[in-house]
């Protein structure tokens, strides 16, 4: 097997290329000219011996092998930049759009971001907290720098880091399915990645259910179920007193696992940005338990 290691100005301006769908929009942003981003991009394509980037009329598209690519180019970038900010003293203001999801971990990822804020003076944020969904429908539009956000699978654009946990069936420490015809649910609104696994797996064992609570705030479906008004499923580290954990044996059928992940557009990261990802990583690593799914 031939080693081949793949320069880190190579892939930089192959994700560059690729976020901003242009080679002329990334040489502007790369200080280079056209032909030298061409240029750059056929040396990249020849070392890895495969076509990364298909020019179609006006449209752009990134080949399977390019996708794959993509996002260990942007974990490469991410550590060659954090190793330079150790000798760099930046003090400029930066702004950062950050996406966090409603359906995962909302309150700990907000507590890291605000942590940082508080360590350093220079650097700015605005939170949008949503649905998954609706979160990767921002960072498309580019309306987004980085988000945590849950989704389906396969290695979507702008994906960075992934991970996998298992949800469980909760409901109030007094309640109990297996007496239940109909299960009532709490739920947050259509589009969350919750309440899909939740549907689906009670449509594969034909279970009636109907949703007696919805609503987009986490703290308000805890609440509910804590209320005794229903079951939901969530991840372990976000069930509280009041709930407690379904067992397997009280008739409720096995849950798909999630997949979580950081996303974030490489051109728009900057020193700070490389710091808030890495916080970012590691509370949810945390929060997993030594690592227990993550890169899954």
């Amino acid at each position: 097997m031939r080693v081949v290691n793949l320069p880190t100005d190579l892939l930089r301006t192959f994700v560059t290329v690729i976020e901003v769908k242009s080679h002329t929009r990334a040489a502007d942003l790369l200080n280079r000219s056209q032909p030298a981003v061409s240029l750059q991009i056929k040396r990249l394509e020849d070392l890895v011996g495969y076509k990364l980037i298909r020019q179609k009329g006006r449209t752009m598209e990134v080949s399977e092998k390019g996708e794959a690519l993509a996002m260990h180019a942007r974990q490469i970038l991410r550590l060659n930049d954090m190793a330079m900010g150790l000798f760099e003293r930046s003090d400029a203001d930066t702004d950062l759009r950050i996406g966090l999801p409603l359906d995962y971990g909302v309150r700990l990822l907000q507590q890291e971001i605000t942590s940082l804020l508080k360590e350093n003076g220079g650097l700015r944020v605005t939170i949008n907290c949503d649905l998954s969904q609706n979160l990767h429908d921002a960072l498309m539009r580019d309306e987004l720098d980085m988000i945590v956000a849950l989704y389906q699978g396969g290695d979507p654009q702008f994906l960075v880091q992934k991970w996998c946990e298992q949800p469980v069936w909760v409901g109030a420490d007094t309640s109990y399915p297996d007496a239940l015809d109909t299960l009532p649910l709490v739920a947050h609104p259509l589009g969350c990645v919750y309440r899909q696994r939740m549907t689906d797996a009670l449509k594969s064992v034909q279970r009636n259910w109907r949703v007696v609570f919805s609503s987009p705030n986490i703290d308000a479906v805890q609440d509910a179920v804590c209320d005794g008004l229903g079951f939901t499923c969530l991840t372990t580290p976000t069930t509280r007193s009041g709930m407690r954990i379904i067992r397997a044996d009280e008739g409720l059928p096995a849950l798909e696992p999630l997949r979580i992940g950081l996303f974030y557009r490489q051109t728009r990261l900057g020193s700070w940005g490389n710091l808030v990802a890495e916080r970012l990583t590691a509370a949810i690593e945390n929060a997993l338990g030594d690592g227990a799914g993550a890169g899954a």
